[in-house]
């Protein structure tokens, strides 16, 4: 019984006494929100810095910079499985002011070199986009969901449907480095004009950076001047793979 409490005390905001957080499970204290103190504390947070550079095929990497909030640890994987593969679209609205707090510090301390100036925000989101028999089986796009939260947080406009895959591909989180690659290779497409428009893809994990290359290079083709990746989590090439669970 207390479990089932706890599981529904998830989905709906309840008294302070009663809500859980979602990582430990135990009930929140007056004041926290979502997670517990100890839980929000211990996340375990990556520096405000581009995460390019660690792309292992630097020769096919493509965009501006690539931001991620938090390290590929087995609390954040416990969000993303919850997120993407145990029907809680909800927690898009938990996960957002995460990636939206790091975004802000980011584009702060980045300047440009010619103007000593800070980088300016992206004129536009859009969300990375999921093939239709992926959508069908999840029944929501949880690239999209956030997307969605962080249009309201930064008061960016989201041009939801501005990508579309061109293929059904395999699952990203069952393949390997070389197979992401190759699964999206020309694999999107641009489906409007974002002529001189900086663009901001926003996706959940950022990987090898083959997703979030794919969909720079499509926005590019239509014009966009610079294309930077936004992604809640950010995987160590020796990070073990998401993994669906039952």
């Amino acid at each position: 019984m207390v479990a089932i409490a706890r599981q529904l005390a998830k989905w709906i905001d309840l008294t302070p006494g009663l809500a859980c957080c979602w990582l430990c499970e135990e009930p929140l204290e007056v004041g926290e929100k979502s997670f517990c103190s100890v839980c929000f504390a211990d996340l375990p947070r990556l520096p405000p810095r581009c995460q390019r550079w660690r792309c292992q095929r630097q020769d096919l990497a493509a965009g501006r910079f690539w931001f991620a909030a938090l390290r590929w640890q087995p609390e954040v994987q416990k969000l993303i499985q919850y997120f993407k593969f145990k029907q809680m679209p909800d927690l898009a609205r938990v996960l957002a002011p995460l990636l939206g707090a790091q975004l802000h510090t980011c584009y702060q301390r980045f300047v440009l070199r010619e103007t000593s100036q800070p980088v300016r925000w992206p004129d536009l989101i859009v969300p990375m986009p999921m093939s239709k028999r992926r959508w069908c089986e999840r029944g929501y796009n949880q690239a999209g969901l956030l997307a969605g939260q962080l249009g309201e947080l930064l008061s960016i406009p989201v041009g939801y449907g501005t990508l579309r895959r061109l293929q059904q591909e395999s699952p990203q989180h069952r393949s390997n480095a070389a197979e992401r690659w190759q699964n999206m290779s020309h694999s999107m497409h641009c489906t409007r004009s974002v002529k001189g428009l900086t663009v901001a893809v926003v996706d959940d994990v950022l990987t090898t950076g083959a997703s979030v290359s794919a969909a720079a290079l499509a926005l590019q083709r239509r014009g966009a001047v610079a294309v930077d990746a936004w992604t809640l989590a950010y995987t160590e090439p020796h990070a073990p793979p998401l993994i669906k669970t039952d």
